[in-house]
Protein backbone atom coordinates (compact mmCIF):
# COMPACT_ATOMS: atom_id res chain seq x y z
CA UNK A 1 0.00 0.00 0.00
CA UNK A 2 1.39 3.42 -0.92
CA UNK A 3 2.07 6.17 1.57
CA UNK A 4 -0.80 8.30 0.28
CA UNK A 5 -3.35 5.45 0.28
CA UNK A 6 -2.37 4.31 3.77
CA UNK A 7 -2.81 7.73 5.39
CA UNK A 8 -5.22 9.45 3.00
CA UNK A 9 -7.85 10.21 5.66
CA UNK A 10 -5.20 11.67 7.95
CA UNK A 11 -3.76 13.75 5.09
CA UNK A 12 -7.21 15.19 4.34
CA UNK A 13 -7.66 16.06 8.01
CA UNK A 14 -4.21 17.69 8.16
CA UNK A 15 -4.86 19.62 4.95
CA UNK A 16 -8.03 21.03 6.52
CA UNK A 17 -5.99 22.80 9.23
CA UNK A 18 -5.13 25.56 6.74
CA UNK A 19 -7.26 28.40 5.47
CA UNK A 20 -7.59 27.63 1.74
CA UNK A 21 -9.89 30.60 1.00
CA UNK A 22 -8.15 33.18 -1.18
CA UNK A 23 -8.31 36.43 0.81
CA UNK A 24 -10.32 39.35 -0.48
CA UNK A 25 -7.93 41.84 1.09
CA UNK A 26 -4.71 42.79 -0.64
CA UNK A 27 -1.83 40.85 0.88
CA UNK A 28 1.73 39.98 0.04
CA UNK A 29 2.16 36.57 -1.50
CA UNK A 30 4.94 34.15 -2.27
CA UNK A 31 4.84 31.20 -4.67
CA UNK A 32 6.91 28.05 -5.10
CA UNK A 33 6.85 25.20 -7.57
CA UNK A 34 8.41 21.76 -7.30
CA UNK A 35 9.43 21.18 -10.92
CA UNK A 36 9.89 17.45 -10.33
CA UNK A 37 6.23 16.73 -9.55
CA UNK A 38 4.35 19.96 -10.28
CA UNK A 39 3.33 20.75 -6.69
CA UNK A 40 2.49 24.45 -6.34
CA UNK A 41 2.30 26.39 -3.08
CA UNK A 42 1.21 29.97 -2.51
CA UNK A 43 1.27 31.70 0.85
CA UNK A 44 -0.70 34.89 1.48
CA UNK A 45 0.85 36.88 4.29
CA UNK A 46 1.17 40.24 5.95
CA UNK A 47 4.02 41.76 7.92
CA UNK A 48 3.07 42.56 11.50
CA UNK A 49 6.04 44.67 12.50
CA UNK A 50 8.56 43.69 15.19
CA UNK A 51 10.09 41.27 12.67
CA UNK A 52 6.96 39.07 12.58
CA UNK A 53 4.65 37.99 9.82
CA UNK A 54 1.30 36.26 9.65
CA UNK A 55 0.24 33.63 7.14
CA UNK A 56 -3.37 34.51 6.38
CA UNK A 57 -4.19 31.83 3.80
CA UNK A 58 -2.66 29.22 1.53
CA UNK A 59 -3.35 28.06 -2.02
CA UNK A 60 -1.96 25.79 -4.67
CA UNK A 61 -2.37 22.52 -6.46
CA UNK A 62 -0.36 19.80 -4.79
CA UNK A 63 -0.31 16.17 -3.72
CA UNK A 64 -1.81 15.11 -0.41
CA UNK A 65 1.59 15.13 1.29
CA UNK A 66 2.35 18.72 0.31
CA UNK A 67 -1.22 19.78 1.18
CA UNK A 68 -0.94 18.16 4.61
CA UNK A 69 2.37 19.96 5.19
CA UNK A 70 0.65 23.24 4.27
CA UNK A 71 -2.02 22.43 6.83
CA UNK A 72 0.63 21.99 9.51
CA UNK A 73 2.45 25.17 8.53
CA UNK A 74 -0.80 27.08 8.98
CA UNK A 75 -2.01 25.23 12.10
CA UNK A 76 1.15 25.29 14.15
CA UNK A 77 2.08 28.89 13.75
CA UNK A 78 0.35 31.47 11.65
CA UNK A 79 2.52 34.16 13.30
CA UNK A 80 6.20 33.66 12.52
CA UNK A 81 9.26 35.41 13.85
CA UNK A 82 11.21 36.24 10.71
CA UNK A 83 14.55 35.40 12.33
CA UNK A 84 13.33 31.88 13.18
CA UNK A 85 12.00 30.92 9.75
CA UNK A 86 15.19 29.14 8.58
CA UNK A 87 15.05 26.97 11.72
CA UNK A 88 11.54 25.71 10.92
CA UNK A 89 12.74 24.25 7.62
CA UNK A 90 16.04 22.93 9.00
CA UNK A 91 14.40 21.08 11.89
CA UNK A 92 11.90 19.36 9.59
CA UNK A 93 14.72 18.32 7.26
CA UNK A 94 16.53 16.81 10.26
CA UNK A 95 13.53 14.64 11.11
CA UNK A 96 13.17 13.44 7.52
CA UNK A 97 16.89 12.59 7.50
CA UNK A 98 16.53 10.58 10.73
CA UNK A 99 18.39 13.10 12.89
CA UNK A 100 17.37 14.47 16.27
CA UNK A 101 15.23 17.61 16.33
CA UNK A 102 14.10 19.67 19.28
CA UNK A 103 11.53 21.75 17.40
CA UNK A 104 8.40 19.73 17.96
CA UNK A 105 5.55 19.89 20.38
CA UNK A 106 2.99 18.74 17.80
CA UNK A 107 2.75 14.95 17.86
CA UNK A 108 0.48 14.90 14.80
CA UNK A 109 3.04 16.67 12.65
CA UNK A 110 5.78 14.44 14.00
CA UNK A 111 3.65 11.41 13.04
CA UNK A 112 3.22 12.89 9.55
CA UNK A 113 6.96 13.44 9.11
CA UNK A 114 7.71 9.94 10.42
CA UNK A 115 5.34 8.51 7.79
CA UNK A 116 7.06 10.50 5.03
CA UNK A 117 10.60 9.76 6.31
CA UNK A 118 10.76 6.31 4.72
CA UNK A 119 9.86 7.75 1.30
CA UNK A 120 12.82 9.96 0.32
CA UNK A 121 11.29 10.79 -3.06
CA UNK A 122 8.46 12.56 -1.18
CA UNK A 123 10.61 14.67 1.15
CA UNK A 124 10.43 17.60 -1.27
CA UNK A 125 6.63 17.42 -1.13
CA UNK A 126 6.64 17.66 2.67
CA UNK A 127 9.18 20.50 2.72
CA UNK A 128 7.85 22.70 -0.11
CA UNK A 129 5.54 24.79 2.16
CA UNK A 130 8.46 25.49 4.52
CA UNK A 131 10.76 26.33 1.60
CA UNK A 132 8.08 28.74 0.39
CA UNK A 133 7.98 30.37 3.82
CA UNK A 134 11.76 30.75 3.71
CA UNK A 135 11.42 32.47 0.33
CA UNK A 136 9.68 35.38 2.09
CA UNK A 137 12.83 36.31 3.97
CA UNK A 138 15.13 35.52 1.06
CA UNK A 139 13.23 38.03 -1.08
CA UNK A 140 12.15 40.67 1.44
CA UNK A 141 14.58 40.40 4.35
CA UNK A 142 17.92 39.56 2.83
CA UNK A 143 20.55 41.18 5.09
CA UNK A 144 22.81 41.70 2.06
CA UNK A 145 20.40 44.28 0.58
Amino acid sequence: MSLENKSYVDFLKWKSYANWQIPKETLSEVYSLNPLCGDEVKLYYKELGNQKLQIVAVAGESCSICSAALGFLFKNQTHFEISSIPTYLTERKKILEGKESSLFGDLEELSFLEAVKSHPSRHRCALLPWQTLLKIIEVNHDPRT
